[in-house]
């Protein structure tokens, strides 16, 4: 009697295959850069082969496209969800700690998108910014809608600034701080305190002739911001400064140096500033406030030189990486310094995410917030930073 030849046993595909991969793209992607990481990394990763991978995504650009619009989603979810202002800074803050990095995937690796893709992630962001804007208008029906906009980009740099540090709390703690740094910017007065006076032209550079020199690292500084220090030639650099290959290896023997001289660059210009806030006599309230005010001006006069000390430090060889990594920590110690002073007795831990979200906020707003035609902007800038500074306790509504 002929036996039955036993079935043979097929592997069914997990229903969340595709969302799983997106996961460890999105951690891989945060980790190490979208150029470092392989599709054969994130097979690895999920436990899969490359060609199953391929099954949901047509290659890495189309799992980049992926990662970054359900990042940019999961925020938007969040946003149309809450029915007021405080329940949606409430939840954000509940969550942000569990989408740690979220903000690194839509400000550095969406550069490498194409650009039509790179618009409409632009445009759903700023979708979202107007999402949290209508709270802000229900909640404080005075603000006008330009100070409804910078205040929206700045509770969204509030909940984005733990994605560029790893300072945490206990998870309560964490989740109340948030809150109340994120509260602070949503209903900060806009418009009370004197102006400081007119921020330079972005550059610095408007009233003198550029030397060939300064013309190849502004045009560099652009680009690496734009696209990414990986994503730009030594071609691209010189068609933008009208010079020739032979012209840029005079001044900058490799790619690799135009990167160095810029970060050089930016620390020069923040420590010419610092020293300047410093240098004045007052109290530390004072003190603090100029601090805050010459990172302002430094980041309208540099928003693309900002973009390069957030995001290409990775790109620098080891020496020059580790003394820029050095002296933002010593950057950030010397704000923490200065806030213990104003407020004595805080936990050195909730000083460093508060200044950071300060830091980020002010980043993100020259760079994201199309705030560049506010004449007011530095003041406003200032009073919102002042504002998350000196949060403390439960906020009061407006």
């Amino acid at each position: 009697m002929q036996t039955e030849e036993p079935r043979r046993r097929t592997a069914r595909r997990p229903p969340d295959r595709k969302a799983r991969i997106v996961a460890a793209a999105s951690g891989l992607f945060r980790a190490r850069g979208y150029h470092n990481v392989s599709l054969a990394d994130v097979a690895t990763e999920v436990g899969i082969t490359a060609p199953a991978l391929y099954r949901h995504f047509r290659g890495k650009p189309d799992l980049l496209l992926h990662v970054v619009d359900s990042t940019v989603a999961t925020v938007a979810a969040s946003v149309a969800a809450a029915p007021d202002l405080d329940t949606y800074l409430r939840t954000t803050a509940a969550e942000s700690p569990d989408r740690r990095g979220a903000a690194v995937l839509w400000q550095r690796e969406a550069r490498h998108l194409p650009a039509d893709r790179r618009r409409e992630q632009r445009r759903a962001l700023s979708g979202v910014a107007e999402g949290i804007g209508a709270l802000i208008h229900a909640a404080r029906p005075e603000a006008g809608p330009a100070d409804r906009q910078l205040l929206a980009w700045s509770v969204l740099a509030v909940y984005g600034s733990i994605s560029w540090h790893r300072t945490s709390l206990p998870r309560r703690r964490f989740e109340e701080l948030l809150y109340r740094l994120a509260s602070a910017a949503a209903h900060c007065p806009l418009g009370t305190g004197p102006a400081a006076g007119p921020v330079p032209a972005e550059g610095g550079y408007t009233a003198l002739a550029l030397s060939r020199r300064e013309e190849i690292l502004v045009e560099a500084i652009r680009l690496f911001d734009e696209r990414g220090f990986q994503s730009v030639s030594t071609d691209d650099i010189g068609e933008a400064a009208g010079a020739t290959g032979p012209s840029i290896y005079k001044h900058f023997p490799t790619k690799t140096d135009l990167l160095v001289a810029a970060v050089i660059r930016g620390g020069e210009e923040r420590r010419a500033g610092t020293a300047q806030a410093l240098s004045r006599p007052g109290t530390p309230g004072e003190t603090l406030e100029r601090l805050l005010r010459s990172y302002v001006a430094f980041a309208l006069n540099q928003r693309h030189l900002i973009g390069l000390l957030i995001g290409e430090l990775d790109q620098l060889p080891e020496k020059e990486r580790r003394a820029a990594r050095q002296a933002q920590r010593e950057y950030l110690a010397l704000w923490v310094r200065l806030l213990d002073r104003v407020r004595p007795g805080l936990d050195p831990a909730e000083a460093r995410i508060t200044v950071a979200a300060v830091l980020t906020v002010v980043d993100n707003t020259v760079r994201t917030a199309n705030s560049g035609d506010r004449p007011d902007i530095a003041d406003r800038l200032a009073e919102i930073g002042t504002a998350i500074l000196l949060a403390e306790g439960e906020p009061a509504p407006a």
